[in-house]
């Protein structure tokens, strides 16, 4: 057995006490960050289709390193990690920054962003306006204003009908036409050709059935599609058909036309809740 003198035990306990407890990540000496003599930036339209390219900004001392890194209002782009960066259906309405990490030898990786762009801009301009109204009938345990939200995100989604240059502003009586969300029971109520299993369209309305709007369909749901989708499917239908268009098949592969009923099935087509590019 070892016996310590005082002096030696005493700086023992010393010696551990100044250790980094178990497991403790080691410390590195912090470097020094690089200093921004001009901002990053954004070249290019906000406009969906077009190609936005990152300017890193420049640094002292000069970038060896650099990643790039693009958001949409303030949250990350999936993948987007290249210089350029094309503008999809799913930037149109927000705004889109850049975020660039610069490294140099001795110096640690810093990080800025830069402003953020206008709204991207839909790719087609505006061909014709159209009004609606919102209401209901019968009992209806959805919030009507919540159902009313959704459909005005349908019609302004740069997928949707406004990719075909029509565009849709909600008023609060009237309009061209009126969307109504109703009791099951009462889809029929509007002519004795509407269902009360389906959703339908009659003259000027655009009749949502309660039941598939909280539950969607039997297909659907078989397919694994999300509630939302669907309700973006039956507005873009239903509202398909008050535009003029007719009911329409799929070729048996690749996405379903909006125009299909695909709460019924798809005939091997993929669920869609679009209007694909020749049905706007």
């Amino acid at each position: 057995m070892i016996r310590l003198t005082a002096g030696l035990a005493t700086a023992l306990a010393l010696l551990l006490a100044s250790l980094p407890p178990a497991g403790a990540a080691k410390v590195d000496t912090t470097l020094p960050e690089l200093v921004a003599t001009e901002p990053p930036a954004v070249d290019g339209t906000a406009r969906q289709g077009r190609t936005l390219k990152a300017f890193p900004g420049r640094w002292t001392p000069e970038r060896e390193e650099t990643r790039y890194r693009w958001l949409r209002d303030g949250v990350p782009i999936r993948g987007a990690k290249e210089r350029r960066h094309r503008l999809t259906a799913l930037d149109v309405g927000a705004r889109i920054s850049l975020r660039v990490q610069v490294r140099a030898a001795g110096h640690a990786w810093t990080t800025a962003d830069s402003p953020r762009t206008r709204r991207v801009d839909h790719a087609t301009p505006v061909r014709r306006r159209v009004t609606y109204s919102v209401t209901s009938r019968g009992r209806i345990a959805t919030r009507v204003r919540a159902f009313a939200r959704l459909a005005q995100e349908t019609y302004d989604d740069a997928r949707g009908w406004r990719a075909g240059g029509v565009q849709f502003r909600r008023v609060p009586r009237g309009g061209d036409f009126t969307l109504v969300l109703a009791e099951a029971r009462l889809v029929p109520s509007f002519s004795p050709t509407c269902s009360a299993t389906w959703s339908c369209r009659v003259g000027r309305f655009v009749i949502i059935n309660q039941e598939r709007w909280k539950h969607a369909s039997p297909a659907w749901n078989a397919a694994g599609r999300s509630l939302r989708d669907y309700r973006h499917l039956v507005v873009n239908h239903e509202t398909g058909h008050w535009l003029g268009r007719g009911h329409v098949g799929c070729s048996g592969s690749g996405p379903a036309p909006v125009m299909m009923q695909q709460s019924k099935g798809t005939g091997g087509c993929s669920f869609n809740p679009w209007p694909l590019p020749w049905e706007r």
